[in-house]
């Protein structure tokens, strides 16, 4: 199995690379959450910016990243977010509160961004980090200038991950020469403030899709937070 890995750098609206394992082999674990969705009261909620990953992937399997994509998709995922997360009381980190929060609240907004991701690939058996719950996501600093700065006990955090081919990589899949797994690979999580660990996460695989088709970010968003706030949501 050939393994690609790349330093991730996160801007303060994306994060723009890393490196995905495409072919996944064994038994992957189903990944339990802590708690179930409702749990968490939305008035201790905050939102982080969501991000948006995407990548082209050619023929001889090589990946390049797009260090920015593009500015109305992630204009639209964070439109999407707040459309659905304001009405319920959540409030929303935007960059102005991030700067004010300063180094804690980007380092802690760079490790959910990859969290999450992970979870999603792991859920969508994608790539396998051999951990059996989203509380085994943890990070590993203190988070009291975070939560002390945004106000707030929990995180929410939503990584959308999109996959693009080159025409000569589509030529090659069309004569029959593989497959591209987990083309869109989309998650969201929360985060409890107080340990660092991710208590709640729910994921969508679309092998079909892309993120600019029209429509399809809210509807992605209404596909990872539609359970969140509903009574005894837990994903499985």
């Amino acid at each position: 199995m050939r393994r690609m890995t790349v330093r991730p750098v996160v801007p303060w609206s994306v994060v723009s690379v890393l490196g995905l394992l495409l072919t996944a082999t064994g038994c992957i674990p189903a990944l339990q959450n802590r708690v179930a969705g409702d749990a968490v009261p939305p008035p201790r909620l905050v939102a982080m910016p969501p991000q948006v990953i995407v990548y082209t992937l050619d023929a001889g399997d090589q990946r390049s990243f797009e260090a920015q994509p593009s500015s109305a998709v992630v204009g639209e995922a964070e439109s999407a977010l707040r459309g659905i997360t304001d009405p319920k009381g959540v409030r929303f980190a935007g960059r102005e509160a991030l700067v004010a929060c300063g180094i804690s609240c980007l380092r802690f907004l760079r490790w959910g961004a990859i969290a999450t991701l992970e979870i999603g690939l792991q859920r969508e058996q994608i790539k396998n980090y051999r951990l059996h719950s989203v509380a085994d996501w943890g990070f590993r600093a203190d988070l009291s200038p975070v939560r002390q700065s945004l106000g707030a006990d929990y995180a929410l955090f939503a990584t959308l991950k999109q996959t693009r081919q080159t025409s000569g990589r589509k030529v090659l899949m069309a004569l029959g020469g593989g497959y591209t797994i987990g083309k869109q690979i989309d998650a969201a999580c929360v985060a409890d403030l107080h340990d660092g660990h991710m208590i709640w996460c729910t994921s969508l695989k679309d092998d079909s899709g892309d993120l600019q088709d029209p429509g399809r970010v809210p509807q992605v968003m209404r596909t990872l937070l539609g359970n969140l706030f509903q009574p005894s949501a837990q994903a499985p």
